[in-house]
């Protein structure tokens, strides 16, 4: 009779387990595709040439916090070396990803220095920034000499909520090696930059050296094999979606249809999981979310705020010198 009781014992357990089991695979909810926009060759700068994602008014309430989304760069240092001269920045948060080549930066207050391939600068303007960014090609540190023409890398625009809107400036400037990466079972690499990967099998969990409270957002740049996939866990209700850099992938696992290189995919914000399945090509992609403000936007070039009253202010400060109103507080991320 006891062992009876002890086989009726293990049958529960076991029968717990599975419903768990089932239960959890069942709550699963893929997120479908809400739009796929190809990026649009355009000039910005002093004539730099680049391809943007997104980036106007219009689209703002789909891709809300985030603004806008530019990849600059090129093999002909006469496609980039124009740069981008003296010019604002307020009320947004700009993240400047570069991938090849250096990237020269200066503010008005004294403020500068080089990023390199692999560093990110999460830039809050905040109240007010004036800057210049020029990109150079790669250096030798010794000889001097240019090492490789190829210069390129992302700039995203994420939009500060209204009480955060003239909030001091600062710059979090992250070397390569201060970014956590995670290589999967399956090979496919993970860097994250900002948010956090869960229960990685024989890691843990991941978080970026990124932390910002105001729309919590995520930013991985996500290398996948072919005929592999990778699923992402993404909040439900957050405003998420890939930008392809290379290759190409399924990232719908209802319409099966794949997208190609330089291309945005914005999801739908019902669901909490985004599967990517590649097939005979390997995709190269980052993987951006983040909680929406659904705040007016007031948008004049480089400066993003809530109202035209504010927009005009800004303007005024602009002319009468006004518009600074303190220096950029500076932070460096080393690997921890």
């Amino acid at each position: 009779m006891e062992k009876f009781r002890d086989g009726i014992t293990c049958l529960g357990i076991l029968a717990r387990l599975i419903y768990s089991r089932v239960k959890n695979i069942a709550s699963v909810t893929y997120r479908r595709i809400s739009h796929v926009i190809q990026s649009k060759p355009t000039l910005e700068g002093a004539g730099v040439k680049l391809r943007r994602a997104f980036g106007n008014p219009e689209l703002a309430p789909l891709f809300d916090p985030f603004l806008l989304l530019d990849d600059f760069g090129s093999r002909f240092p006469h496609e980039y070396l124009a740069g981008f001269p003296w010019h604002p920045h307020r009320g947004i948060v700009t993240v400047t990803y570069l991938i090849k080549g250096e990237l020269h930066h200066e503010d008005s207050t004294g403020t500068k220095g080089i990023l390199r391939g692999g560093e990110i600068q999460w830039m809050t303007a905040g109240s007010g920034i004036f800057h210049s960014e020029m990109p150079k090609p790669l250096m030798n540190q010794e000889s001097g000499e240019i090492e490789d023409p190829e210069m390129r890398g992302l700039q995203l625009w994420i939009n500060l909520p209204a009480r955060q809107k003239m909030v001091d400036p600062s710059y979090k400037n992250l070397s390569s090696k201060s970014v956590p990466k995670a290589t999967l079972d399956n090979g496919t690499v993970v860097k994250v930059f900002a948010g956090e990967i869960k229960h990685i099998p024989g890691i843990g969990n991941l978080a970026g050296p990124i932390a910002d409270n105001n729309v919590e957002p995520r930013y991985f740049d996500v290398t996948v094999p072919e005929h592999s996939d990778v699923e992402f866990v993404v909040k439900k209700g957050y405003t998420a979606f890939v930008y392809v850099s290379e290759g190409e992938a399924i990232f719908d696992k209802e319409s099966k249809a794949k997208v190609g290189e330089k291309s945005v995919v914005l999801y739908e914000r019902e669901g909490d999981t985004i599967r990517v399945i590649t097939e005979d090509s390997a995709v190269h992609f980052l993987l951006l979310s983040g909680k929406p403000l659904g705040e007016p936007v007031a948008w004049y070039g480089p400066i993003v705020m809530n109202t035209d009253a504010q927009i005009l202010l800004a303007l005024q400060e602009l002319r009468n010198g006004s518009f600074i109103k303190t220096k950029a507080t500076s932070y460096d991320y080393f690997r921890y």
